[in-house]
């Protein structure tokens, strides 16, 4: 069993109980939930052919009748061909030698469907999937559409610079798909935003609330550091999308990601799980990624997931700058890199997707913005204190909540530092709070004490026993201020076709990656609060002109940064700096340029040895399969001597093979063909 996530624990003495603790924040924009939103399913195949070949054999009580589905097996018709139909005539007699010509071409044709679903179902270890998948080919190996999303916890956007994270800000101000910020769910903890970008669901509807809260219902609390309580899967509502892909066929992997050891009930658990480890290397992480795509084409996962969890780490320990953080940001970027990189060695930038996201921002403290609970409230009164740094209280049965709150009002009014938190029953702020209401509503707490950005609720004991506040970062704020910002970058063949070259994005909430993971790999999602289709298109580009209105910390105190200049304040700040940019655009494109030439002289060169009779030779020559012995010693940087990918290669396209799925599709046509031919045996003349 692992250790579980040891992160965005409260570091508070309050004096009470082990066992009660708390639980997070608010959120003003009310998305909510409508389960009727769902991609309509249509008839399949089987039952188009089970409905017309009883239809055909149905008793005729008149000698004629007037078919008006006739336009449906008559594909050469207009719509207005009624009128040239002509008179119909009575039914004549049957042959019946015809009829058992038919019936016996028919049962061919049924035993030809029964072999090809065998052999699919085979291929594909169990799993009947619901549409066909293609087959893309990296000019060496078999590839089924493939999306990898990385989460990089508590990256804040503003992190990216062309200092600390060369790789990243070459993606945001290049072909990296990017918005400005993504807009975190409340409340903006590890858990609850985690398990949002795999269901899209608020934490409200999929029931993970914050990291640690109480349950009035079943009187349980969910610590999400001890694994004995938070992998039973009663606190996990909604559908990950693991899940998802598993009752479509898709494979999934995933490398730590919160919530991915839980069971989710037979064939619908990832087909690997890797369980946390807060020390590992990233070079690790990529090693394990890249271990996955090079498997096989029936055991290599098309959905992988992996977690990354240093900068949220660091920033806890550190805050929002100084050189720890500096050094692990590179450290960071150099990981996503390294992806990258091992991408491009297999040929795979032009077929695999990849997102980078992060579930938060983080937020500086300071001994100076502290307010103490026991202040405000008697804590022999409180049973349970849910959440942090919003502080969610449950009095003890055997005291009235409006009284309760009623002193805490009281005494906050009396506070002159009142200015930095507000107090607030449950039912005044539902909607701000969490989104709304659904069934998990008794994981939320009667009464709330929130403080404002970099403000941290504390308690006397604590700081007379520790002398200064910690952590030194703190998220689990608004989700609308500036602090708690979220990132969201990708790449790969699916954006290409959805947004072509409009690589900057509107803002969006986080509710959609889960939706834009499914129609990258084609899926048809579950219920959910994102966007139907997804929120990727051309519609949502962003303006030339945009600008944030907003500059970074967009607090009422100082803030140290990590570094001065961030990129996204190049991209959209106040003082953008477009000449700058423009040189590195040019830059690339040069670059781009030299690349061509180099592909047209080898293409001259391809040409000339093809003259002299050599180009058979040289073309055999490539990488080894994965399968042969050679493989494993194989020397990836030999990669960078293959010829390159032209343009027009860039998009993915299907190997020729012999594929069952053609199989079928040619009896599919075979079938209808034979339906057509049966209904004209009994309505025409022998």
């Amino acid at each position: 069993m692992s250790s579980g996530f040891p992160v965005d624990v409260p570091v508070t003495d309050l004096d009470v109980d082990d066992e009660t603790f708390r639980i997070d924040d608010y959120d003003d924009d009310n998305v909510s939930l409508d389960l009727r939103n769902l991609r309509p399913s249509s008839e399949s195949f089987l039952g188009k052919v089970k409905t017309n070949f009883f239809k055909v054999f149905r008793q005729r009580q008149k000698g004629f009748e007037y078919l008006d589905t006739i336009e449906m097996f008559d594909r050469n018709r207009s719509d207005s061909s009624f009128a040239e139909l002509g008179e119909f005539e009575p039914v004549k007699r049957h042959s019946y030698k015809k009829l058992y010509f038919h019936l016996l071409l028919g049962g061919f044709l049924v035993l030809l469907l029964t072999i090809s679903l065998v052999v699919t179902r085979n291929r594909s270890g169990g799993s009947v999937r619901t549409t066909a998948k293609p087959i893309l080919s990296n000019g060496t190996h078999e590839f089924y559409p493939t999306t990898i999303l990385i989460s990089l916890d508590g990256f804040h956007p503003h992190y990216v610079s062309p200092a600390l994270t060369p790789f990243l800000h070459s993606l945001m101000i290049g072909k990296g798909y990017a918005p400005p910020y993504m807009i975190p769910s409340n409340p903006t903890v590890t858990f609850a935003n985690h398990y949002t970008l795999v269901t899209g669901l608020k934490p409200i509807y999929h029931g993970i609330v914050s990291n640690r809260f109480y349950d009035a219902a079943s009187h349980e609390t969910f610590i999400n550091t001890n694994d004995s309580v938070a992998l039973q899967p009663q606190w996990w509502g909604g559908e990950p999308v693991w899940s998802t892909a598993a009752r479509q066929g898709v494979s999934s992997a995933v490398h730590m990601w919160p919530g991915s050891e839980v069971d989710y009930g037979a064939d619908l658990n990832p087909m690997e799980v890797d369980q946390f480890n807060k020390s590992e290397v990233l070079s690790r992480k990529t090693e394990r990624i890249l271990e996955w795509l090079d498997r096989p084409l029936v055991s290599r996962p098309e959905l992988l997931l992996s977690y990354v969890p240093t900068i949220d780490t660091l920033g806890h320990e550190y805050g929002v700058s100084g050189p720890e953080l500096a050094q692990g940001l590179t450290y960071v970027d150099r990981f996503l890199e390294s992806v990258y990189v091992g991408l491009e060695k297999r040929n795979l930038t032009h077929l695999v997707n990849m997102i980078i996201v992060s579930d938060h921002g983080m937020a500086p403290t300071s001994d100076e913005r502290l307010i103490y609970l026991d202040d405000l409230v008697e804590l022999d009164k409180i049973e349970h204190l849910d959440g942090w740094p919003l502080y969610g209280l449950r009095p003890f049965a055997k005291f009235n909540v409006d009284e309760v709150f009623s002193e805490i009002m009281e005494k906050y009014r009396a506070d002159p530092q009142n200015s930095h938190y507000t107090v607030h029953k449950k039912e005044d702020i539902e909607t701000q709070l969490v989104g709304g209401t659904s069934q998990y509503d008794s994981r939320i707490a009667p009464i709330w004490i929130i403080p404002k950005i970099g403000y941290a609720i504390t308690t006397h004991k604590f700081m007379e026993k520790n002398k200064h506040y910690a952590p030194k970062g703190v998220h689990g704020y608004n989700n609308t201020e500036v602090l708690m910002r979220s990132l969201f970058v990708a790449t790969g063949p699916y954006f290409e076709h959805k947004m072509g070259s409009s690589y900057k994005l509107l803002p969006f909430e986080n509710t959609e990656v889960y939706n834009i993971v499914c129609e990258s790999l084609n899926l048809s999602p579950a219920p959910n609060n994102g966007s139907l289709p997804s929120v990727l298109s051309t519609g949502r580009a962003l303006p030339d002109m945009w600008r944030d209105s907003r500059k970074y910390p967009d607090t009422d105190f100082d803030v140290e940064w990590v570094y001065e200049t961030a990129t996204v304040d190049l991209l959209w700040g106040e003082s953008r700096a477009e000449p700058d940019l423009k040189e590195e655009e040019g830059e690339e494109e040069q670059e781009e340029e030299k690349e061509k030439e180099k592909e047209k002289e080898k293409e001259k060169e391809k040409e000339k040895e093809k003259e002299q009779g050599k180009g058979d030779k040289e073309e055999g020559k490539g990488k080894p399969a994965q399968g042969d012995p050679d493989y494993s010693s194989y020397d990836d940087s030999d990669a960078d001597d293959a010829d390159s990918v032209s343009d027009s290669d860039s998009a993915p396209t299907s190997k020729s093979h012999f594929s069952f799925h053609d199989v079928w599709e040619s009896v599919e046509e075979a079938a209808e063909d034979f339906i057509e031919e049966v209904e004209d045996f009994f309505d025409g003349s022998s």
